[in-house]
């Protein structure tokens, strides 16, 4: 081609055609910048390409990181609400005298009620991972982008709650356990094949009209309704980056 070019440019010198032979090097240069542009379009292209390819592989990991968040989510909201009922269970004279009937279920309630409490939270490790190698941007849309700081904001704050949860039961709320509680009945409940002694069984309903319980066990009530407040918006926030993910995976079939 180049050859062919060469011989045109030759031939109209030779017959001293100037202004034709102007005229060719000006479309031949058009030509060589059209040229360039072609290879950089396609080159652009290419590497558009590669970068769509791998954040279509991050949002698939992404997407299986989410979704395995939202499981374990939906159950750790199901544990905090039973811990929620348990509370408000034995807040109430009433409640507490129809599961005194049973004593594995008045140990069991009691037991929740007094020490336990929910300390996970969902990990989203893929987000994790690319926010500490600066390579988020990878994520074009910036939508999912959004909603993911909303995301990682939403299990800060939910952390922090529970870690001051934790701090407050171990300050204040397991001070029932020595003042007011024998330990060893609900402790046999926990271990039932432990050899102990157990004592006296407790006076539940003695040991819930003591104004102290009955308040720290109120902050745990509050604590434990504002975690499940928390709890239930980062689940929506899972399910909503979900669903688009899942969009823009999808329209990157079409």
């Amino acid at each position: 081609m180049i050859k062919f070019f060469r011989k045109i440019r030759h031939r109209l010198l030779a017959e001293n055609k100037f202004s034709k032979y102007l005229l060719y090097a000006i479309g031949e240069i058009i030509l060589v910048v059209i040229g360039i542009l072609i290879a950089l379009q396609i080159n652009d292209w290419n590497e558009k390409r590669k970068i769509g390819n791998v954040e279509k592989e991050i949002l698939n990991v992404l997407l299986e990181d989410l979704n395995a968040a939202k499981e374990y989510s939906e159950a750790y909201i199901t544990s905090e609400q039973s811990y929620l009922d348990v509370i408000e269970t034995v807040l109430h004279t009433d409640s507490i005298k129809t599961i005194l009937s049973n004593t594995d279920r008045t140990r069991e309630y009691f037991n929740k009620a007094f020490w336990d409490f929910e300390i996970k939270f969902p990990v989203i490790n893929t987000y994790s991972d690319l926010k500490n190698a600066g390579k988020i941007t990878l994520v074009q849309n910036d939508s999912i982008r959004e909603r993911l700081s909303v995301l990682e904001a939403n299990i800060y704050n939910l952390d922090k709650l529970i870690q001051d949860r934790m701090n407050v039961h171990q300050i204040r709320i397991d001070e029932i356990c020595v003042e007011y509680v024998n330990f060893l009945p609900l402790l046999k409940y926990k271990m039932p094949d432990y050899n102990i002694s157990l004592g006296p069984e407790n006076d539940y309903i003695a040991i819930m009209a003591q104004p102290k319980v009955r308040n720290l066990m109120g902050i745990k009530s509050v604590l434990t309704n504002e975690a499940l407040g928390y709890r239930k918006n980062l689940h929506n926030e899972i399910e909503a980056i979900i669903k688009l993910i899942r969009t823009e995976l999808n329209e990157g079939k079409n």
